[in-house]
């Protein structure tokens, strides 16, 4: 159980850095700052789906895959990636097209 704990935590500050991330280059429109978050972005998704799957596979070895906190976990966390992979797209493409 500490093991799944310790799997959430680091999914939750991964998933903190991320937005953190996402929010510095939405205040800013810097073209050099945009693609270096977007970059940045890219490579935090390896490890962030990665630690996310192997608490996926640590909670159905636990059966604990009816409680709604664990799926609400993973919904919202691909959800507010693929919100943001979207808007860093757009904010580059924005970006390298009328600079």
């Amino acid at each position: 159980m500490l093991e799944i704990h310790l799997l959430l935590s680091e999914v939750l500050l991964m998933l903190s850095v991320i937005i953190f991330i996402f929010i510095y280059s939405a205040f800013s429109v810097d073209m050099l700052t945009t693609l270096i978050a977007f970059l940045i972005f890219l490579i935090l998704l390896t490890p962030f789906y990665l630690i996310l799957e192997k608490l996926e596979v640590l909670i159905y070895v636990n059966n604990l895959e009816n409680i709604a906190f664990f799926k609400l976990i993973f919904f919202y966390s691909t959800l507010i990636n693929v919100f943001i992979g979207i808007y860093f797209t757009i904010q580059s493409i924005y970006l390298i097209a009328f600079s």
